[in-house]
């Protein structure tokens, strides 16, 4: 078959994949419901994010050869208790198990564990720390998407450009996947959120992504910096809420993003189109920059610098809420 004509038939399967997961949602009442942490206040469905679960398994069906099994099953694993939380809650110790578990086959899919020396901690760290920052991505309308969009797009120019890493159909069709959701999600009022099965498997994806390309890139940590601008702001939350002694489990909306949003009254689709603009303005200087770590280095201080800024103009205005 025609390489266009197969891509358009996957298109639009994962279309009908995802209107028909609406229909399902809506029978069985799939919705998430606003509350006070929330950034919405209509009902919307959760789980839209079901379909890039869907994108890797039609990977693995379509494209012969292939015996990634571990990171099939891990993501399967990962997919299916994240959405059986989006349906109804599980309990937090159950979750995290079967989480681990599914996280820890991707990583040896990765062959990680064979890895000798500091470069595994420093792998493991980072992958879980990605996979921390994408669990609270959902927060406003088009963030996951639209910045992961911006992250794929950038990988697929480096498979295709640069050095392959891995086989250009993984990566295309999560991005049809992906512009499929942002279709309904990147607007004022979303039809669908990710849900934790949207933003977890994006997560674990992302990480077997960048994970594989440091791998065979032996000592280019720097392409981390393709996720610097939201991994800023998800670490440097973290801290801020470790140093007030507050729960970092607990949901609360105190990311950058979202004070953005919700206190500074800036339209969610254009705080999450800032994002994902900026992330693509550093990842293209990447590539115009002779020394990549030094760059990486100095966009982390800006942001940093940024990020203090933003939260001390917050915290003068509505420090009540912004501790809680």
């Amino acid at each position: 078959m025609n390489i266009v004509l197969q891509n358009f038939v996957i298109f639009i399967l994962l279309l009908v994949i995802e209107m028909g997961y609406f229909g399902v949602a809506k029978k069985i009442k799939i919705y998430d419901l606003p509350n006070c942490r929330s950034s919405h206040s209509d009902m919307t469905i959760r789980g839209g994010g079901v379909i890039f679960y869907f994108a890797v398994l039609l990977y693995f069906i379509l494209t012969p050869g292939i015996w990634e099994l571990w990171l099939f099953l891990g993501i399967t694993i990962v997919a299916v208790v994240s959405f059986c939380d989006d349906v109804r809650p599980v309990d937090t110790k159950i979750r995290l198990v079967f989480q681990i578990i599914g996280f820890a086959m991707i990583l040896y899919q990765l062959n990680v564990f064979n890895i000798d020396g500091w470069k595994t901690l420093i792998i493991i760290f980072v992958c879980i720390c990605i996979l921390n920052v994408y669990n609270f991505m959902d927060g406003i309308n088009g963030m996951t998407g639209i910045y992961s969009l911006v992250t794929l797009c950038t990988l697929l120019y480096i498979n295709e450009k640069v050095t392959w890493f891995v086989y250009t159909n993984f990566i295309v069709y999560v991005i049809f996947a992906d512009l499929i959701f942002l279709f309904f999600n990147f607007r004022k009022k979303a039809v669908c959120f990710a849900g934790d099965v949207g933003s977890i498997c994006m997560g674990c994806i992302i990480i077997y992504l960048i994970a594989r390309l440091v791998i065979m890139s032996p000592g280019q940590f720097s392409y981390m910096v393709f996720l610097i601008v939201y991994g800023a702001d998800g670490g440097f939350t973290v801290i801020r809420r470790l140093f007030l002694r507050k729960n970092i489990f607990h949901p609360h909306r105190s990311q950058i993003f979202q004070l953005l949003s919700n206190e500074g009254r800036i339209p969610q689709v254009v705080v999450s189109g800032i994002y994902a603009a900026l992330q693509l303005a550093i990842n293209i200087g990447f590539f115009h920059v002779a020394h990549r770590y030094l760059y990486m280095t100095a966009i982390a201080v800006i942001l940093t610098a940024a990020h203090i800024s933003i939260y001390s103009h917050f915290d003068r205005k509505f420090s009540d809420k912004l501790i809680k």
